[in-house]
């Protein structure tokens, strides 16, 4: 046997006490613990650095391909399989990952050196892949995974790192594979764990991607995602889960959707946002509906080609490719009141009028995530009461007194705002808050001067003294411009701001 024959079965061999074996116990048996892994992390920790000190002194020995000698496969094989296992990403650690501090830096500087993509994606990656697929179709399927949680994980993080529109080179899904993520995914999703139940939203989320929407449609498949994902609505709980299931949401209504002109009929799209409403107006916690209502904003906006909303404060234009929050907000204040009429939404716009007043209730404070939320709700008041046909305005006395409840609410929040300026001047978290307040000023004066009167053309009398009248001392509202000139003087100047 030559030099490098035995390089590579020295470090397959290493390799191998890497990659955590198949467990005893299913998972099903019991919950894994800590110590459950005691022995596997004592090897683990004890070869790991004999394998980051192989691949410095050999690394093209050990990961190039050859098609001539494929005394490397098994090696390449395994090391994909040990990192993608092993990679401690943040609020997603496990068990079965090393503590070692230094050894988690030298993983994640293999994956920011591109040694994945080289081994993946160029000469040799496709019988590498077909390994990989051939490897997870022996230890994943039926209940066989619950013995293999190295592996899902694993599974999972290949799947997104090929298929999950992270390289720049679109990577097309097999359609035996789709099916197979399928299957896989759905087998975590009703599992009764929230953290393997996040695993399959994160695959059915690489099946709907944009760019397999072909072979999505031809298939089917968004379908049968959908009606899984959909049973987990209800019981979600967490950030991540919840983030992770309307994400799924979102993906399956742009391709099941767009194109649709009659709105006639109820949908799915209808299921969702009344399930979405429903979590939105029960949940207290302001990072969980912080989420909800960055989904239910981008849920409105699916017939406005050219607004992309990223998060709550993160609103783009994407034609002129504006990533200026203020200017984006003003192009769609405009074509919200003169030019889109958001007919899909018309059934639900009395609902999402009556949850203004709440959402903003949620809004009020000093903090930074106050400030984000009053941008969704500056969104939101945008997004359902603008864009509506005189027509089909809700004119009720019902929803005329929402409305003058959600400004005068609103009024009343920014006198306080103005009343803390003296004080909380240089608080960065203040400012940006006070920035939203300013620019839900700025919507309601609009809405005052173009829209207020399609809602309350029996009722106009109503207006008077709100600022909504179109009382010229309300279109330029003095507290405005003395947020303004207490800003200019104050320790934090207004470059981050506007």
């Amino acid at each position: 046997m030559d030099e490098d024959s035995l390089i590579c079965e020295r470090a397959t061999s290493a390799i191998k006490c890497c990659k955590l074996p198949r467990l005893t116990r299913s998972l099903d048996e019991g919950p894994l613990r800590p110590e459950s892994f005691r022995e596997f992390l004592a090897v683990l920790n004890d070869t790991l650095p004999k394998v980051f000190d192989l691949l410095a002194s050999y690394e093209n020995q050990l990961v190039c391909y050859d098609e001539f000698n494929a005394d490397n496969a098994e090696f390449r094989l395994n090391l994909v399989l040990v990192l993608a296992e092993q990679l401690a990403v943040p609020g997603e650690v496990y068990d079965f990952q090393t503590e070692n501090v230094s050894y988690r830096q030298r993983i994640e500087q293999i994956f920011a050196g591109g040694l994945l993509e080289r081994i993946l994606l160029e000469d040799g990656g496709y019988r590498l892949r077909e390994q990989l697929w051939a490897h997870f179709r022996k230890v994943l399927p039926g209940t066989e995974w619950m013995f293999h949680p190295g592996d899902v994980v694993s599974f999972v993080r290949l799947c997104e790192f090929l298929y999950g529109g992270f390289q720049e080179q679109v990577q097309e899904f097999p359609q035996d594979l789709a099916s197979f993520v399928l299957a896989i995914g759905i087998a975590l999703v009703e599992y009764h764990d929230p953290e393997y139940e996040l695993l399959g939203l994160r695959l059915f989320n690489v099946l709907l991607g944009s760019q397999h929407s072909t072979l999505m449609k031809e298939t089917n498949i968004h379908e049968v995602v959908y009606q899984h994902a959909f049973r987990l609505t209800a019981k979600a709980k967490g950030e991540r889960l919840v983030r992770e299931l309307w994400r799924c949401h979102y993906q399956y209504v742009r391709l099941a959707e767009i194109g649709r002109k009659d709105f006639s009929e109820w949908s799915k799209m209808d299921d969702l946002v009344e399930s979405l409403l429903d979590a939105l107006s029960f949940e207290q916690n302001l990072e969980l509906s912080s989420i909800l209502l960055m989904y239910l904003l981008k849920f409105l906006t699916l017939d406005i080609k050219n607004i992309l909303i990223d998060d709550l404060d993160d609103v783009q234009a994407v034609d002129s490719k504006c990533h200026l929050y203020e200017p984006v907000l003003e192009q769609l204040r405009k074509l919200c009141a003169l030019e889109f009429h958001n007919r899909r939404f018309y059934r639900w716009n009395r609902r999402l009028v009556a949850m203004l007043p709440f959402e903003l209730e949620k809004a009020c404070g000093n903090d930074r995530i106050h400030g984000k939320y009053m941008h969704g709700v500056n969104l939101l008041f945008v997004l359902t009461v603008f864009p509506v046909e005189p027509e089909a305005c809700a004119t009720s006395p019902e929803v005329q007194s929402t409305l003058l409840d959600f400004v005068i609410a609103f009024k009343r929040h920014l006198r306080e705002q103005y009343g803390r300026i003296q004080a909380l001047t240089g608080r960065c978290d203040f400012l940006h808050s006070l920035k939203a307040t300013i620019s839900c000023d700025k919507s309601i004066a609009v809405f005052g001067r173009n829209v207020a009167r399609k809602y309350f053309t029996d009722n106009l009398d109503a207006l008077a003294g709100t600022g909504l009248d179109g009382d010229e001392s309300y279109q330029e509202d003095r507290i405005f411009y003395e947020c303004l000139k207490e800003l200019q003087s104050g320790n934090v100047g207004l470059g981050g701001l506007f």
